[in-house]
């Protein structure tokens, strides 16, 4: 989080309150400093009207956003204020949201790539910033595709679409694929198959990986490893972009794996890869097919 000259002008009181952004501030002069509003104390799993009772008051929580995920499923900003909180066992980064266990309170609120959500809990499972509460537009329903079915028969892009018509809800998701829009805009989802748009993998029940048609070109048999951005290691760029992961830098990521000999012991993975050695294999995160390259290669 940056710091500011205004910000030095706060005091140390630690007050917590929480912002639109889903982060717990140690006390409203520091929030408004930073330019957040304030939210619902619920949105940061805060109880109250605003505020926090903790089982320590540090006076010395630096207001520093280097997130950890409590035992109670909550993010906290930073240890201190995990510990001001009574929690002793915390893990290193956010809580991971899951969007299945959002509520569907319509509140909706801006996020920072500028679509509007149905409330904070689905804009942190997008992984996005809150930057203002409501729709960022002012009016309407947000753009997330969560589709119910009406008891019209008709397919919703989410519950506020189809309460917006007055449209009682039949079911969560797609009515059937004949209801999908007729629209060419092909995504490949988590079966390796092309859909011809989003809803039509909906209704096939798959998860979509990627825009676009799905490549059927097998990934090259070298072992060029990158890092993507879930931490993960691949062995080559196109078998992370092939998962719709996002690469973060060429080699190993930093906190996986150990330095290997420049020994070559040549050994197989699943993945149909020959790698240089076991230890390599192991930092790749694949398991072992056999000993020996991998045959054809």
């Amino acid at each position: 989080m940056a710091h500011t000259t205004e910000e030095a002008t706060c005091s140390r009181e630690y007050n917590p309150v929480c912002g639109v952004d889903g982060r717990i501030y140690s006390n409203e002069c520091v929030l408004n400093t930073v330019g957040v509003q304030i939210s619902d104390p619920s949105g940061c799993g805060m109880e109250g009207e605003g505020f926090i009772e903790t089982k320590a008051v540090p006076n010395d929580c630096l207001d520093i956003y280097k997130p950890v995920c409590g035992p109670d499923g909550i993010t906290y900003p930073n240890s201190c204020l995990a510990a001001a909180a009574g929690l002793e066992e915390v893990i290193v980064g956010t809580c991971d949201v899951d969007v299945n266990s959002c509520p569907d309170d319509q509140e909706l609120v801006c996020g920072s790539d500028g679509n509007t959500y149905s409330n904070l809990c689905f804009a942190s499972a997008a992984g996005v910033d809150v930057i203002a509460i409501g729709s960022c537009s002012g009016t309407g329903c947000p753009e997330d595709y969560f589709p119910v079915c009406g008891v019209n028969g008709r397919t919703y892009r989410n519950r506020c679409a189809a309460e917006d018509e007055r449209i009682p809800i039949q079911r969560i998701g797609v009515c059937d694929i004949s209801n999908c829009p007729r629209i060419y805009m092909p995504v490949c989802a988590a079966d390796g198959v092309t859909y011809e748009n989003a809803c039509e993998a909906q209704a096939a029940d798959r998860a979509v990986v990627t825009e676009g048609a799905c490549n059927t070109r097998p990934c090259p048999s070298m072992y060029i490893p990158v890092c993507g951005e879930n931490e993960q290691t691949y062995g080559n760029a196109c078998l992370a972009e092939r998962t719709g992961v996002r690469i973060l830098h060429a080699g190993l990521c930093e906190e996986q794996g150990r330095n290997c000999p420049r020994i070559y012991q040549p050994v197989c993975g699943l993945d149909g890869i020959t790698y240089e050695n076991d230890c390599q294999l192991e930092n790749a995160g694949q398991l072992l097919a056999y000993a020996g390259a991998c045959v054809g290669q």
